[in-house]
């Protein structure tokens, strides 16, 4: 087995959390089917190097979080996690602010443990109308907050790739530039998802 990468993935109900890693992980756009709330799940996509071992990261997919009251994540989820990937919709401003106070829950959580974790942000739905959240105002907060943002739509995957290149160079090998294929074959593992990359 290879080195692996626990990325927490969260933010809102219907912000598109399952639908972005759908995509990343399984080639599968399911935008445009009925909302089904996550209870839990997990991602897989699996990077291999050829001659070296494989580097794996999984992604846990959470519950969204509700539209009011304290945000409530598992601490244990929070122990493990390598990387956080916290998601909000660039058509409703409110979960941006959701998103806002997860992120200052983890940090609070956190403390000076963990200030190497990285937290990447994804503003998703950018190609639907009705833009809430503006780029500028997001990159300004993100900058601010020291987070990697992504303004991302689950019906393109490209727009997805990027996260991953910068979760695995940080992660696995932080001092070179990953190469990250698109080309590659999926493989279903049980209830979970996986797929192959070459670097």
């Amino acid at each position: 087995m290879g080195k692996v990468m626990r990325v927490l993935v969260a933010g809102s109900k219907k912000v598109g959390k399952t639908a972005c890693l759908e995509q990343l992980a399984c080639l599968s756009d399911i935008t445009d089917q009925p909302y089904v709330p996550t209870i839990e799940d997990t991602y897989q996509v699996q990077m291999d190097y050829g001659d070296r071992s494989k580097e794996i990261m999984v992604f846990h997919d959470t519950a969204g979080i509700s539209e009011s009251g304290p945000i409530d994540l598992k601490r244990s989820y929070i122990q493990v996690a390598d990387a956080f990937l916290l998601i909000y919709s660039v058509v409703d401003h409110e979960t941006f602010n959701r998103m806002d106070m997860l992120k200052k829950t983890i940090d609070k959580q956190f403390g000076k443990d963990k200030k190497e974790v990285p937290i990447v942000v994804l503003g998703n739905m950018i190609d639907l109308p009705g833009r809430k959240v503006d780029s500028d105002f997001a990159r300004s907060w993100a900058a601010k907050e020291k987070v990697k943002l992504y303004e991302v739509t689950a019906k393109n995957r490209n727009t997805l790739v990027d996260l991953v290149i910068y979760l695995g160079s940080r992660h696995f090998h932080s001092q070179r530039e990953s190469k990250f294929s698109l080309s590659k074959k999926l493989k279903a593992e049980k209830s979970n998802t996986a797929i192959m990359m070459d670097f």
